[in-house]
């Protein structure tokens, strides 16, 4: 199923997330206020106009309400980017992501409308320190109130250890199982006599102290 999506700003991460859409067979427009900008990049989106998406006018030529889902990325421009978001939410935008560039930033996006904030430095600065202490643990995502699924990977001390799933023990650490990803090959719920083997993938859910401790012992 095609959806259609509005990218205002095409700063690298507004670019990355089109040409990812796009790559999903969906409609994206991108707008961005340098036509070079828009010019190099016309061949890649559906639509691609120059326009200030900062104007009131403009923005309401744009008929954001009809699309899916709304993007900002307004470079480093704090100011614009709140205006943007702003005059989006007042325009019937259905939901509305936006990049944050500080911590004040993220708070002023979230009181006045955003659906979603994306801060990648922050972000990705968690997964980097995580990765560097738990050095089995390859990637995360927060689902709140402490609640996390990571994928961790499987190392030779574990095949000593634990060589099936039941020797894991999750049950007793309240951890779910909830795939092994194995190269290209996943398993889905594995059951307790499924063998582990060395460079397995495990993606897990549950409360992230527990999900460190296991991530310890492989």
């Amino acid at each position: 199923m095609t959806h259609q999506f509005a990218i205002l700003g095409l700063g690298y991460f507004g670019v990355t997330v089109a040409q990812e859409l796009r790559r999903q067979h969906n409609d994206v427009l991108g707008v961005d206020h340098s036509e070079d900008r828009v010019n190099a990049l016309s061949d890649l989106l559906t639509h691609a106009v120059v326009a200030d998406v900062t104007n009131e006018k403009a923005l309401a030529e744009l008929s954001l309400g009809e699309y899916d889902a709304v993007v900002v990325d307004v470079d480093d421009n704090i100011e614009a980017s709140m205006i943007c978001t702003l005059l989006a939410r007042e325009q019937g935008a259905q939901e509305i992501w936006v990049k944050a560039h500080s911590d004040t930033h993220y708070r002023l996006l979230k009181h006045i409308g955003a659906d979603h904030v994306v801060y990648p430095e922050y972000d990705t600065g968690l997964r980097v320190a995580e990765s560097l202490h738990y050095r089995a643990m390859v990637d995360f995502i927060q689902l709140g109130d402490r609640q996390f699924i990571v994928e961790l990977q499987t190392t030779e001390k574990l095949n000593d250890n634990c060589p099936t799933v039941a020797d894991l023990e999750l049950d007793k650490a309240n951890l779910a199982l909830v795939a092994i990803k194995r190269g290209k090959e996943v398993l889905h719920a594995p059951s307790g006599e499924a063998e582990l083997h060395d460079k397995d993938h495990l993606v897990l859910m549950g409360d992230l102290d527990d999900l460190r401790e296991l991530g310890k012992k492989l």
